[in-house]
């Protein structure tokens, strides 16, 4: 289990990549904004303090083998924690910009909490590559 340190300020953007599978006429779906069984809960992304939106992609791209992919969108950390999800930092091997957010610490369904950050990322825009 992740020892979180700190919550991170609310004003931060937090970066989210698309795999191209979850890219459907342009938009992404709103899953990518709901952490799967094997995400424990908790969502990943990449603090824009640390990593700039075209930084985080290809870095993305590189990982997975990837020539395009679906983007990298954007919800901030106010934004999540309004729907009562706290964001902490998180780094790993690799990727001192790693943040989580945590949907286990809401009572409602991660599709609900999910469906909130995805409004509020296709509202904001695809941050990279840009249109």
């Amino acid at each position: 289990m992740t020892e979180f340190l700190a919550q991170l300020p609310k004003s931060e953007l937090l970066h989210r990549q698309v795999h191209p599978n979850m890219v459907q006429k342009g938009r992404p779906s709103s899953k990518i904004f709901t952490p799967t069984a094997k995400d424990q809960g908790k969502l990943s992304s990449d603090r824009a303090a640390l990593i700039s939106a075209k930084d985080a992609y290809e870095r993305y791209l590189a990982q997975k083998n990837l020539v395009e992919a679906g983007g990298a969108w954007g919800v901030t950390v106010e934004e999540f924690n309004n729907a009562g999800l706290p964001c902490y930092s998180d780094p790993v091997d690799g990727n001192e910009a790693h943040a989580l957010t945590d949907f286990k610490a809401s009572s409602y369904d991660f599709e609900t909490l999910g469906a909130i950050a995805y409004r509020a990322a296709i509202a904001r825009g695809r941050l990279w590559p840009v249109s």
